[in-house]
């Protein structure tokens, strides 16, 4: 019974993961990618750590983003996400980041 279950939870993922986005959005998704890639890049570590200058290491935290990330990302204001693409360090980052309005 669980096995069968989670055979259903993997065929409707799969459903759900070839739901194509439409241009505009697949390339809002591609630039948030490259932002998640550059945070990794000037973000320090824990304890203090350089940032991730690997690739390999880069691809492995890229992993680990979850898509709901990428898809808040990709409704952020166009103008902060350049802000922060062009961010040398943390600080910079953050100050592109809108104050929360409600």
């Amino acid at each position: 019974m669980t096995r069968a279950a989670l055979i259903l939870v993997i065929v409707f993922a799969g459903a759900c993961e070839d739901a194509k986005d439409a241009p505009e959005a697949a390339q809002r998704k591609l630039v948030c990618r490259q932002l998640e890639k550059h945070i990794f890049r000037i973000t320090p570590g824990p304890g203090g750590e350089l940032p991730a200058s690997d690739p390999a290491r880069i691809v492995e935290l890229m992993a680990k983003v979850p898509v709901e990330d990428i898809e808040q990302c990709a409704a952020a204001k166009p103008e902060a996400i350049t802000c922060m693409l062009a961010a040398p360090d943390v600080a910079t980052l953050r100050a592109c980041i809108p104050a929360k309005t409600d």
